[in-house]
């Protein structure tokens, strides 16, 4: 009798439920992102296989958008933030990039310039081993523009009553003539300046996602 209920009890457990992951807007933490193969990606993005790391928030005006921090094995570091304009979807890729290379890419009275007018042109003056990820040129779209970030996952959650209790930035952002790439520049109070090399791709790129396996 006892090997019987036993037995009737595995059979009607439940399996754990597994969660679906089917678009990157819903990453979470632990979750992997497969890129594709395509030539069309840059070596950086190829082919590799990103994990989440963590979910951050950023504001400008009443709009918020999702970053998502990701690391690949060799502990290469991109954000992604998924944007949607007129039904499109493009998977935005940035990487952070010192001053160092800043300087390697760019002449720097040019680049100043950017703080300083709002019509820069900024031109490439050597790749500095970021093939794939620079264009030749770039043009400016945005100058000061009044940001907030939040290292908090808003998405399921009402965002700050009020927009000032993020940490508060003035963005700068200049795009090349197909609108393939782009320099984004934010800086910080206390003149903390962070800049970022970033590509924008078709959504299909990302080829596999999989949920974070529970412990």
């Amino acid at each position: 009798m006892s090997s019987f209920i036993k037995g009737l009890w595995s059979r009607t457990k439940k399996d754990p439920e597994v969660r679906q992951l089917d678009h990157p807007r819903d990453l979470m933490t632990g979750d992997i992102v497969q890129l594709s193969d395509s030539f069309g990606l840059p070596e950086q993005l190829r082919n590799q296989a990103f994990k989440v790391v963590g979910i951050s928030t950023w504001q400008f005006e009443h709009n918020f958008s999702t970053s998502f921090a990701l690391q690949s094995q060799n502990d290469d570091s991109v954000d992604l933030t998924i944007e949607e304009e007129a039904g499109r979807e493009t998977a935005v890729f940035s990487f952070a990039i010192s001053r160092d290379v800043v300087e390697q890419l760019f002449d720097l009275d040019e680049f100043g310039s950017i703080f300083d007018e709002e019509t820069t042109i900024l031109t490439l003056q050597g790749a500095a081993g970021m093939d794939g990820l620079v264009a030749q040129q770039y043009h400016q779209i945005s100058s000061g523009e009044r940001g907030f970030y939040y290292e908090n996952d808003y998405r399921d959650s009402c965002p700050p009553e009020y927009e000032g209790s993020g940490e508060p930035l003035d963005y700068y952002c200049l795009i090349d003539n197909e609108e393939a790439f782009a320099v984004e520049v934010e800086v910080y109070e206390g003149g903390e300046t962070d800049v970022a090399l970033t590509v924008y791709r078709d959504l299909d790129v990302i080829k596999e996602l999989w949920p974070a396996e529970k412990s």
